[in-house]
């Protein structure tokens, strides 16, 4: 078992509930109430919620199967590459859109996620 790796996929689970729980009731439930967005980009944007959580699922499953060896290693590469590419995309909006970093707070998840990928994949 790579503690590690079994950390990231933690952390990516926790992730995962804190998206679907969270975002369900402060970003998918306001967005669905919204009455000012047409059909199509209302719901192409509730889609894409739904495959966040999706995508979320996956990172946890597959740091989960590589840390038990179940998976292989670039599996966890993919997923860590990934996370790390959600925190500096997190970040990117945050400074390109000027918004409070305390209002998106995901980059720090999925840091969390990344550093312990990381660490996992060289020990």
């Amino acid at each position: 078992m790579n503690t590690w790796l079994a950390l990231a996929a933690a952390l990516a689970a926790a992730t995962t509930l804190i998206h679907f729980i969270l975002g369900g009731r402060h970003v998918a439930a306001p967005l669905l109430a919204t009455e000012r967005l047409h059909a199509v980009p209302k719901f192409t944007m509730y889609y894409c919620w739904h495959l966040v959580t999706i995508v979320l699922a996956a990172l946890a499953l597959a740091f989960g199967l590589a840390a038990t060896g179940h998976g292989s290693r670039d599996l966890a590469l993919f997923a860590t590459i990934g996370t790390a590419l959600f925190c500096l995309w997190g970040l990117a909006m945050v400074a390109l859109f000027r918004l409070r970093i305390a209002h998106f707070p995901q980059w720090a998840l999925f840091a969390a996620v990344a550093v312990s990928g990381a660490i996992g994949l060289w020990q």
